[in-house]
C-alpha cells in the first residue's frame, strides 16, 4: 500500500536548494552591493562636481591675481614717469635758464631706456602769445635749426612750440615745433594739467613721430612749468604764471611691453581710453590676433592722472587648465567600480588609501613648487624665529646681504641695520604686537657695503598671543636711490665742475647772512671772472675750456678753507663765499692768494696757456645788509677791477644805509 506524500502527519515540503541560495545571494550580496553601488555613484557625482568646482575656482583665482599684479605695474610705473617729470622741472626751477645742453645732459644721465623703458622721450613745451611767435621762431632757429618753424600753421589765439625733446633722434625730431594746444585731445589735457597745476594725461592720440610703419596708438602725460616766485593759488594765477609744459610722448605698444615685458604672456590684455571699450577707443591689445574670447574675462579701471582707463583682460582660449580632468574623473570611476565589486568596509579602506595617497602627492609638488619659487625669486624672502634672527634665508638674501646661508642661520636680522636703537625697538615692538609692515629700510652688508631695501613682513603669532615667527620679502632698491640722488644733484651743482650753482649758492648764502646777523660777524662775498677765457676757447676749442674750467675750479677750492663756499655762476665767472672774515684786508689776502693761483700756467691738452682773474669783494655788512645790494656790489666791484687793468682785486666802496645795524668794527 502506498503512502500520500500529502498525508496528515508527514513534514512540509522543503524549498529546492537552488531557490534558497538564489535568496541569500539577493540579501547577503546583490542588496549590498546595489547599496554600495548607489553609494558610490553618488560619492563619486559629488567628487567629480567638487573636483570641478575647485579647479575652476583655482584657475580663477590665478587669473584674478595676475591681472591685478598688470593693473598695479601700470599704476606704479605711471608713479615712476610723474617723478621724472617732477625732476625735470626742478631743473627749470634750480637754474636761471636751462639750455638745450643742459636739458640733454639731463635726460641722459637718467638713462632712459634702461631705467624707464617705454618712455619714448622727455620733453618742454613753451606757451607762446600770438605777439611772441616770430620773435620764438627766430630765437631757435639762431640757435641752428635754421628751417624751424611752429607747426600747424596759421592764426590762433594761443600757441605752444615742442622746444626741447630729449633724445633728440629722427623719431623725436618730427615733433620739434609741433603746436599740441592746436589738436584738440592734447589741447583738453594740458589746460586740465594747467587747471589743477597737476599732471594730465591725453587721450587716444597719433603721436607725431609715428611713421606708416608699424603706427601704434599714443598718449601723452603733462605737466604744467611756472615762473618761480609767483602765487599758483588759483586757475586764472596759474595761468598768467603759465611757461609751459614738461611732457613725455608714449607709444602705447612699447610703454606697456617695457611695463609687463609680456612677450609671453598668456593673458589678453586690452586698454581702452574711458569707460568706452569701442574700437575707436582701443589704445592697446596684447594679442590682437584672437578672436575668441577666454573662458575667463575681467574688467576694470584704472584712474591714470585725471584720466580714466578700461583694462579687459581674456584668458587663453585654448588654456590648459580649461579642459576636462579626464584623469581625475577616470580615476573617480574606478573608485566608483570597486565600491561596487567590494564591500562596503574594503571601500572605505581603499577610498581612504587613495585620498591619503592623492593628498600627500599633491603636498610633495607643492612643496617642491613653491621651494623653486621662493629659491628662483628675485627678491630676498627669510623667515625670523621669535628672536628675530634668521631660520630661513633663500639664495638672493643670501647674495644681498654677502652672507652665505650657513653663516646667515641664527644671526639677527637687525644686525644688519645700522646703528638706530629707536627704529630697531618700534619694529620688534609691533611685530610682537602681530602687526605687519611695509617700509624703507637701509642695510649694511658683511663686506660694508650700503644698500637700500623695501621691506615687507608678515609676524604669525600663536594662541597666546607670542610672536612665533616673522616672513620677510626684501626688495633691493639701491639704484633706483642712487639715480634720485643723482637727479638731486644735479639741480643744485654744476655739471661741468661739481661746484654749487647759482640757485643753491644763494640759498646757503641767505643762511649765512642769517647767521652773522645773529652773531654779529662779517662775511665776504667775491665775485670772480676769468681774463683771456675767450681767447682760450677761440683758439683751442671748447673742450679745452671745458678742462680749462674744471682745473681753475679746483685751484680756487684749495684757495679756500673747508668752511668757506664756492660756486660756479655760469660761464666763466664764479662766485664765493668767506665766513668770518675780519677786515676787508683779510678778504684781500684770500683774494691775492686766489689770483696767484690762477696766474699760474696751464697745460691744456699738451698746450700752454695763461688766463687771469679779476674780483669784486664786498663785505656785510659794510657794503649790504642782503642778498641783492651785497651782489650788486660785488659785481661792481669786479667790472672795476677789469676795467683798471684785470689781473686783480677790487673792494666796493662802503655804502651809507639809512637803516639797519651799523658796521661791525674790525
Amino acid at each position: 500500500m502506498r503512502t500520500n506524500a500529502n498525508a496528515p502527519g508527514s513534514p512540509p515540503p522543503q524549498p529546492a536548494d537552488g531557490r534558497g541560495a538564489e535568496r541569500g545571494w539577493i540579501r547577503t550580496v546583490l542588496l549590498p552591493t546595489l547599496l554600495v553601488g548607489v553609494v558610490a555613484v553618488l560619492v563619486g557625482i559629488q567628487a567629480i562636481s567638487r573636483l570641478s568646482e575647485v579647479g575652476i575656482q583655482a584657475r580663477r583665482d590665478a587669473f584674478t591675481l595676475k591681472t591685478s599684479e598688470i593693473t598695479l605695474r601700470i599704476d606704479e610705473r605711471f608713479k615712476t614717469y610723474r617723478q621724472v617729470l617732477t625732476g625735470a622741472r626742478a631743473l627749470f626751477h634750480a637754474s636761471r635758464e636751462v639750455s638745450r645742453d643742459e636739458w640733454r645732459t639731463y635726460v641722459d644721465a637718467l638713462r632712459l631706456p634702461a631705467s624707464y623703458p617705454g618712455i619714448q622721450g622727455i620733453g618742454f613745451a613753451a606757451y607762446i602769445k600770438p605777439s611772441q611767435l616770430r620773435a620764438h621762431e627766430e630765437n631757435i632757429r639762431a640757435e641752428g635749426f635754421r628751417d624751424y618753424r611752429v607747426s600747424p600753421p596759421g592764426p590762433r589765439t594761443e600757441y605752444s612750440a615742442i622746444v626741447f625733446i630729449e633724445p633728440f633722434d629722427w623719431r623725436n625730431q618730427r615733433a620739434f615745433g609741433y603746436d599740441m594746444l592746436a589738436e584738440p585731445v592734447r589741447r583738453q589735457a594740458m589746460m586740465k594739467s594747467l587747471e589743477l597745476g597737476l599732471p594730465a594725461l591725453s587721450g587716444k592720440v597719433r603721436l607725431v613721430q609715428e611713421t606708416a610703419s608699424a603706427p601704434q596708438a599714443g598718449v601723452l602725460l603733462y605737466l604744467p612749468l611756472f615762473r618761480r616766485g609767483v602765487s599758483l593759488q588759483t586757475p586764472a594765477l596759474r595761468e598768467k604764471a603759465l611757461l609751459g609744459w614738461i611732457y613725455s610722448p608714449f607709444r602705447m605698444g612699447d610703454l606697456i611691453t617695457g611695463t609687463l615685458d609680456n612677450s609671453g604672456m598668456p593673458v589678453r590684455l586690452r586698454i581702452y581710453d574711458g569707460h568706452e571699450t569701442t574700437p575707436e577707443a582701443l589704445l592697446y591689445d596684447s594679442h590682437p590676433e584672437r578672436t575668441a574670447a577666454g573662458r575667463l574675462q575681467d574688467k576694470t579701471q584704472l584712474e591714470l592722472d585725471s584720466r580714466i582707463w578700461t583694462l579687459v583682460f581674456d584668458s587663453p582660449p585654448d588654456l590648459a587648465g580649461d579642459a576636462p580632468d579626464y584623469l581625475e574623473q577616470g580615476a573617480i570611476a574606478l573608485i566608483c567600480g570597486l565600491f561596487v565589486l567590494l564591500t562596503a568596509s574594503f571601500f572605505a579602506a581603499r577610498n581612504r588609501a587613495r585620498e591619503l595617497a592623492r593628498i600627500g602627492a599633491s603636498l610633495s609638488a607643492s612643496e617642491a613648487r613653491y621651494s623653486t619659487l621662493v629659491n628662483q625669486s628675485l627678491e630676498g624672502i627669510a623667515a625670523l624665529d621669535a628672536g628675530l634672527c634668521f631660520s630661513f634665508a633663500n639664495p638672493r638674501l643670501q647674495d644681498l646681504l654677502e652672507e652665505p646661508g650657513d653663516a646667515l642661520i641664527g644671526t639677527s636680522f637687525t644686525r644688519f641695520w645700522p646703528d638706530d636703537p629707536p627704529r630697531v625697538q618700534h619694529f620688534t615692538q609691533r611685530l610682537q604686537q602681530g602687526r605687519a609692515g611695509t617700509f624703507e629700510q637701509t642695510l649694511v652688508t658683511r663686506n660694508g657695503r650700503r644698500l637700500t631695501v623695501i621691506v615687507t613682513d608678515a609676524p604669525r603669532l600663536d594662541a597666546s598671543g607670542r610672536l612665533q615667527e616673522v616672513i620677510l620679502t626684501l626688495t633691493d632698491i639701491s639704484e633706483r636711490k642712487a639715480a634720485e640722488e643723482r637727479i638731486r644733484f644735479l639741480a643744485s651743482h654744476d655739471s661741468l665742475t661739481g661746484l654749487a650753482n647759482r640757485a643753491s649758492f644763494m640759498e646757503r648764502m641767505g643762511d649765512s647772512l642769517l647767521m652773522a646777523q645773529r652773531h654779529h660777524t662779517r662775511l665776504a662775498l667775491l665775485y670772480l671772472d676769468l681774463d683771456h677765457f675767450k681767447e682760450v676757447n677761440d683758439t683751442l676749442g671748447h673742450a679745452a675750456g671745458d678742462l680749462l674750467l674744471v682745473e681753475t675750479a679746483r685751484r680756487m677750492r684749495q684757495s679756500l678753507r673747508a668752511s668757506d663756499l664756492l660756486a660756479r655762476q655760469g660761464g666763466d665767472e664764479f662766485m664765493a663765499l668767506l665766513h668770518d672774515i675780519g677786515t676787508m684786508n683779510e678778504a684781500l689776502g684770500v683774494a691775492e692768494k686766489i689770483r696767484r693761483a690762477i696766474n699760474t700756467a696751464y697745460l691744456i691738452d699738451g698746450r700752454e696757456c695763461r688766463v687771469s682773474v679779476s674780483i669784486g669783494i664786498a663785505l656785510y655788512p659794510d657794503h649790504g645788509l642782503d642778498l641783492d645790494s651785497l651782489a650788486r656790489q660785488a659785481d661792481a666791484a669786479m667790472y672795476r677791477a677789469k676795467s683798471i687793468g684785470r689781473n686783480g682785486a677790487s673792494p666796493a666802496p662802503v655804502v651809507a644805509r639809512p637803516e639797519g645795524p651799523p658796521p661791525i668794527k674790525p
